[in-house]
């Protein structure tokens, strides 16, 4: 026979272990369920692709201007994002295959800088995001700006009427300048644009505007040298991917010349020409950033419209402007964004 004791307390101990089990388990569930939940909201970063015609090192500026831009957006590399950044090295025949290994990437979004974008039209479900020279209609990225029609967007840095503005900004820095020419890539899309603005800003000037076409670099040396037997007053050089990739050769040309030469892009006067007046591409890149976060959120590049560069900088060189003895004027110097000395 049990005690008595035993009797009351094993209902006791019953109730008790009915309780605790009612009070843990329902926490236990809620803390299981949370844990569960947090290992299906954890996702992998998302992958940018960055593809480039120019060795990465020569446009680091910009991709670092565009990783600046995905943190002021609040994406932390590493954590968030993965940029995959790629390169043709400078040789257009190899872009093919840079853009076919970086699909293989299978990226959410891929940046393109400069004429990259040209091996990345055959692409119809990866959204491309571009920050481009030329003219986005002209290139068939698209036939509107405002509603982009394919999975393309992004930024063009071409701005026709800062073509006679570069003029009027070399007249001030050379009044004598009267045969002036005009270079760059015949190819390049809005180019014609490109010629008629300065063109006709050369006729209210008093210039001669002398166009001279070259489509490769090799091009731009043999104009160079032929420019050498009756060298021009001045140099107004077109920004494209030709120029850019030729933009030390000029500048070394112009300066033993003693000419003057003018571009649209900033790395221009940097290597060695007089004046740079054109877009801030840092900004430009940095604002491809905003393109990316909304693609990343569930945009469509059909829903962002192709925006134009709104910043832009003069640069002046006054190194060169001592070498070829030129004193440029004290309003100039006022106007300039950057001085390089």
């Amino acid at each position: 026979m049990k005690p008595r004791w035993c009797l009351v307390f094993s209902p006791l101990l019953l109730v008790s272990l009915v309780l605790l089990v009612s009070l843990v388990l329902p926490i236990t569930l809620v803390f299981s369920g949370s844990s569960a939940q947090a290992q299906q909201t954890v996702r992998k970063p998302a992958r940018i692709g960055w593809i480039s015609l120019f060795p990465l090192a020569q446009v680091e500026t910009y991709l670092g201007a565009f990783r600046s831009g995905l943190a002021a957006e609040g994406y932390v590399e590493g954590r968030d994002i993965e940029v995959l950044a790629r390169s043709a090295d400078g040789n257009p025949e190899r872009l093919s295959a840079v853009v076919d290994e970086l699909v293989g990437l299978k990226p959410d979004v891929i940046i393109s800088q400069g004429t990259a974008v040209f091996g990345l039209r055959r692409l119809t479900e990866i959204p491309v995001v571009y920050g481009f020279s030329g003219d986005p209609i002209a290139a068939e990225l698209t036939d509107s700006l405002a509603r982009p029609s394919r999975n393309l967007t992004g930024v063009s840095f071409m701005a026709i009427e800062l073509n006679g503005k570069r003029l009027d900004l070399l007249r001030m820095a050379a009044p004598h300048a009267r045969r002036v020419i005009l270079m760059g890539d015949p190819v390049h899309p809005g180019v014609e644009l490109e010629i008629a603005a300065s063109q006709a800003m050369a006729r209210q000037l008093g210039m001669e505007l002398q166009w001279r076409p070259t489509r490769d670099v090799q091009e731009v040396n043999t104009l160079l040298e032929n420019l050498a037997r009756h060298p021009p007053d001045a140099l107004v050089v077109l920004p494209d991917s030709v120029m850019l990739a030729s933009r030390k050769q000029v500048a070394e040309f112009a300066s033993a010349q003693r000419i003057p030469a003018i571009s649209g892009w900033s790395m221009f006067a940097r290597s060695g020409g007089l004046l740079t007046f054109g877009p801030r591409l840092q900004d430009s890149f940095k604002r491809l950033a905003y393109y990316t976060a909304r693609i990343l959120k569930g945009a469509r590049p059909s829903e962002l419209p192709v925006e134009r560069s709104s910043q832009f900088e003069l640069v002046i060189n006054l190194k060169t402007a001592r070498q070829i003895g030129l004193t440029m004027p004290d309003g100039l110097i006022a106007l300039a964004d950057e001085v390089i000395e």
